[in-house]
């Protein structure tokens, strides 16, 4: 199991932060197809929270999540990285980008 946290910007500007706990690398699907592309349809943050609730562990990040995604709901934008976890820091950094395999995968599924 791959965990992501997630960074997201809702439709009305309001930023949260999660974790996606089950299958979170874009190329198993899951969070491509059951979380992000809904997210991207509905234009209205209650819908984005509702789901979000469904699918993550609100106002949480952990430390071994493996990526990161950026998602700004607003933009219809979602970037997807490496997640790096400083110990000495306490902070979570962005590492390398990987949104040409987020990309891929959606171009996949058209």
């Amino acid at each position: 199991m791959t965990r992501s946290n997630l960074y997201i910007t809702l439709t009305d500007g309001r930023k949260l932060q999660c974790v996606a706990d089950s299958s979170s690398a874009p190329e198993q699907g899951y969070i491509v197809e059951q979380l992000l592309m809904p997210l991207l349809s509905f234009g209205n943050a209650e819908q984005e929270l509702a789901l979000i609730g469904e699918h993550c562990c609100i106002d949480e990040l952990r430390i071994n999540a493996t990526y990161r995604y950026t998602i700004d709901l607003k933009k219809k934008e979602v970037c997807f990285y490496e997640e790096n976890y400083d110990y000495k820091t306490d902070t979570f950094k962005k590492g390398r980008d990987l949104s040409t395999r987020y990309k891929n995968y959606q171009n996949s599924l058209r």
